[in-house]
């Protein structure tokens, strides 16, 4: 019977390879359930005070492109106040209009 016996350099190489492969493969998964989490906590800690409460429209469930409440949340309009780079950053924008863009409405 024939073993196989890999050499110390096969085996490190292999090992950083399977980890290197293993590290990529968790942050793809973990990132869009990570956006969308972070998009729904910023909704919820923050918008839903005036858009759960009469104050401002409903946007659960409305399946408009994120481009149109990213645009809305910078510019303003009507009662809505403009959001500054300073009151939110780009990466959380983004996420909030995403998860309101997916979002299934409130029952």
């Amino acid at each position: 019977m024939i073993r196989f016996n890999p050499t110390p350099a096969l085996r490190t190489t292999g090992s950083a390879l399977l980890l290197a492969l293993g590290l990529a493969a968790s942050a793809q998964a973990a990132s869009p359930a990570s956006a969308d989490d972070k998009g729904r906590r910023f909704y919820e800690k923050v918008c839903a005070r005036c858009h759960e409460a009469d104050i401002g429209p409903v946007l659960l469930g409305r399946r408009l492109p994120p481009v149109f409440f990213k645009t809305i949340a910078r510019s303003g309009f009507n009662a809505m106040p403009a959001f500054r780079i300073t009151d939110v950053d780009e990466a959380t924008l983004q996420a909030v209009a995403e998860y309101l863009s997916t979002s299934k409405p409130k029952n």
